[in-house]
């Protein structure tokens, strides 16, 4: 049985301890944790006076459920005849 390896991750300066079961794992966590990253700094850059900094997170992560929403509709699923 393979061995989890344990990692952190910072997004926001907050480091996020995390639990991966390989390298390929850690490696879509730390692309996935830098994507964020970029998103939020995109934002402010964007929209320089939001009212709060939360504001910026959910836009972030709203943008990133829209992408997820759009790759699960553009999975074909029909048997290839």
């Amino acid at each position: 049985m393979a061995e989890k390896l344990n990692i952190k991750v910072t997004i926001e300066d907050i480091p996020l301890p995390l639990t991966v079961s390989s390298a390929e794992e850690e490696k879509i966590y730390r692309d996935a944790a830098s994507l964020i990253q970029h998103r939020i700094q995109r934002l402010r850059d964007l929209y320089p006076s939001l009212p709060s900094e939360r504001y910026y997170y959910v836009m972030a992560m709203l943008n990133t459920a829209v992408d997820a929403v759009k790759a699960a509709e553009r999975i074909d699923t029909a048997p290839y005849i």
